[in-house]
C-alpha cells in the first residue's frame, strides 16, 4: 500500500528508518511496544510517522500532559541559577512576538493544561482566554481562569468561527493524522487577518523528534512552508533561534486564496532532504554505539543523566540494567518519578560509586551541560554521549 504525503500528498516510498519493533519511545518519554516507521517525502521534505490506533482515544484518556499537578511543567533552561519552565518561556515569547491588542481573544487551540495561556492572562488581565483540547480531562485547570463559555473540548462551536484575534497552538500539530485539517480549523476560528503563533519541535535542533512514536508529523522549514500557503495563511516567519529545540511560527489569516506556488525552493529542499538522511543514519546506529559502550564498562555501577526521551531511550537500549543505579535530573518535578523502577535523583545526589554516565540528552547540547554539572566532577567518570 502506498503512502501519501501528509502535506503535499505526494508518495513518499520506503521509510527513510525503521526500527525492529522494540525500544520506540513517546513523546511522554514512556516506552512503546511496537515499531516506529518513518518516511520522507521527496517533493517537500516532510517527515512522518504512521499514526498509532486508535489515535482519538489515545489522546483523550491516556495522553495526559503533566497533570499530575498545575505547577509541573518540563524544565527549559536555568538562568543565573533560577530554573526557567518551558511554559513560562513560551508565554513570554508569544508576548514580544504578538501584538496583542487590549481586551484581545486568544485560543490555546490543542491546549492541555493550557499552562502558557495563563502565564499569558497573568502578565496581561485584559486578554480575554478560550480554550480547545480533544480531551476534557484538563476542566479543573481550566476552571481557574478560564470562564466555562469559552471551554470547548472535543468540537469546537460553531460560533468560535471567525472570533479570535490569536490562535495558539503548542505542541500539538506534530501528533495529529491529518495536519491540514487541523490548520484549516484554526484558520475558521480566526478573524480576517488573525494571527495564528505555534510551537513545534524542530527535528534540526532536536534529533529526538524523528523517532518520537506518536508524533505524525516531523516538519522541516519547507513542508511547514508549503502547509502554511495550501492552508490559506501568509506572512510565515518560521524562528529557529528563540526556542533551542523548537520551531516558533507566526503566521496571518491571508485576505487572499492560498498560495502555495510562492513557497517553492530547490535548494532548501535539498538541504532538508540531505539533513533528513544523517538524522535517519544518527538513529540506525545508535543502538549499535549503546552496546558497544556497556559492554566496554559491564559491571560498573551506572547512572543515566536526563530522565526524558534520550535517558528513557539509553534505557531501553541497555541489554542488562542490573548496574544503572537511578536516573539524574535538574527538574524538580521529575525527581517525584521512577522509570525503569529506578529513582530520579538531583544531580547532586549522585554517589561517587557511579563510575559510569550515560548523557540521556539532546545531543546538541549535552556535553556543554553535562560539563557544567559540578557533582559529575567529583571524580573521574567514564561518560557516553549519543
Amino acid at each position: 500500500m502506498s503512502v501519501a504525503c501528509n502535506v503535499c500528498g505526494a508518495p513518499v516510498g520506503a521509510p527513510l528508518y525503521r526500527n525492529d519493533g522494540t525500544g520506540s519511545i513517546t513523546s511522554l518519554a514512556k516506552p512503546f511496544a511496537g515499531p516506529t516507521v518513518v518516511y520522507q517525502c521527496p517533493a517537500c521534505a516532510h517527515l512522518q510517522t504512521p499514526p498509532l490506533e486508535d489515535i482519538g482515544s489515545y489522546y483523550d484518556t491516556h495522553y495526559n500532559v503533566r497533570a499530575e499537578s498545575e505547577d509541573a511543567d518540563d524544565l527549559y533552561a536555568l538562568r543565573d541559577g533560577r530554573p526557567v519552565y518551558r511554559t513560562e518561556h513560551q508565554a513570554a515569547e508569544a508576548l514580544a512576538k504578538l501584538a496583542l491588542a487590549r481586551g484581545a481573544r486568544v485560543l490555546d487551540y490543542g491546549c492541555g493544561k493550557a499552562r502558557t495561556l495563563r502565564h499569558m492572562v497573568a502578565a496581561r488581565p485584559d486578554l480575554r482566554p478560550a480554550v480547545f483540547d480533544v480531551s476534557d480531562a484538563y476542566r479543573r485547570f481550566w476552571d481557574e481562569f478560564v470562564p466555562r463559555a469559552e471551554q470547548a473540548a472535543y468540537a469546537a462551536p460553531p460560533s468560535w468561527e471567525a472570533r479570535f484575534d490569536v490562535v495558539l497552538t503548542f505542541y500539538a500539530l506534530e501528533h495529529v493524522a491529518d495536519p491540514r485539517a487541523f490548520l484549516a480549523g484554526i484558520h475558521r476560528l480566526l478573524k480576517p487577518g488573525g494571527r495564528i503563533h505555534l510551537v513545534i519541535p524542530n527535528v534540526r535542533r532536536n534529533a529526538g523528534d524523528l523517532i518520537v512514536v506518536d508524533h505524525v508529523n516531523h516538519f522541516m522549514p519547507t513542508s511547514l512552508r508549503l502547509i502554511f500557503a495550501l492552508e490559506g495563511f501568509d506572512d510565515v516567519t518560521i524562528d529557529e533561534e528563540s526556542n533551542t529545540a523548537a520551531y516558533v511560527v507566526n503566521a496571518r489569516r491571508a485576505l487572499s486564496g492560498p498560495d502555495p506556488a510562492s513557497v517553492n525552493d530547490a535548494p532548501a529542499l535539498a538541504a532538508a532532504l540531505g539533513e533528513a538522511r544523517a538524522t535517519a543514519g544518527f538513529w540506525s546506529g545508535a543502538r549499535t554505539r549503546i552496546a558497544a559502550f556497556e559492554q566496554r564498562v559491564r559491571g560498573r555501577r551506572a547512572a543515566i543523566y536526563g530522565s526524558g526521551f534520550y535517558g528513557v531511550f539509553i534505557a531501553s537500549a541497555l541489554a542488562d540494567r542490573a548496574s544503572l543505579a537511578y536516573f539524574l535530573d535538574r527538574n524538580p518535578h521529575q525527581q517525584q518519578k521512577r522509570i525503569f523502577d529506578r529513582a530520579v535523583l538531583a544531580p547532586d545526589a549522585v554517589g561517587d560509586d557511579v563510575e559510569v554516565v550515560y548523557a540521556g540528552l539532546n545531543p546538541a547540547g549535552a556535553r556543554e551541560i553535562i560539563a557544567g554539572v559540578p557533582a559529575l566532577r567529583t571524580r573521574e567518570r567514564e561518560l557516553f554521549f549519543l
